[in-house]
């Protein structure tokens, strides 16, 4: 009887952290679908100069904050309606649209309520995201936190970073 309760605990275990590892994938397919989402080039400066630019940043993370909305099944207060999927709310933490410019990286920082909180200026090459990229093309970084359940009702948290590039296709036909 011993040997089946333990046997019991490990695949009740086992079943929680692949619930886990399903929910962290899922958060982080929904921040690069809502990431690309958000990425509303300039159409004219493309036409114009093949730059891709995002010139209306606001714009772009209310797209970005409704497309992760949509993706991950949230009200209108973060909580998912997939439950068994995630079991509190969703914030964004951090939201970064990064612009590049002839030799420039210009970056615009969003909070997670859509306040602006800073602009910079870095040189191309020397510009990183939060997780680390290299920013050599218009990039989007965001990051979110959220919540699971894990064994016998605790909470556990958790938080997804993604960065998605922006870039030109040319083909050769």
């Amino acid at each position: 009887m011993f040997f089946f309760l333990m046997v019991l605990m490990v695949a009740l275990f086992q079943f929680r952290i692949y619930a886990c590892m399903v929910a962290g994938a899922c958060v982080e397919d929904a921040l690069a679908a809502s990431g690309l989402a958000s990425a509303l080039i300039d159409v004219e400066e493309y036409g114009r100069s093949h730059s891709l630019k995002i010139e209306d940043t606001r714009n772009a993370f209310r797209v970005y904050r409704d497309a992760l909305q949509y993706n991950l099944a949230l009200d209108e207060e973060g909580f998912s309606t997939r439950e068994e999927l995630l079991a509190g709310k969703v914030r964004i933490r951090e939201y970064i649209v990064y612009n590049v410019s002839d030799r420039d990286v210009y970056a615009t920082v969003y909070d997670g309520e859509g306040n602006c909180l800073r602009q910079e200026k870095a040189p191309l090459g020397q510009a990183r995201t939060p997780d680390g990229i290299v920013v050599e093309h218009t990039t989007i970084y965001s990051r979110v936190e959220f919540q699971v359940m894990g064994l016998m009702g605790c909470i556990i948290d958790g938080d997804k970073e993604k960065s998605v590039d922006v870039v030109r296709c040319e083909r050769d036909e």
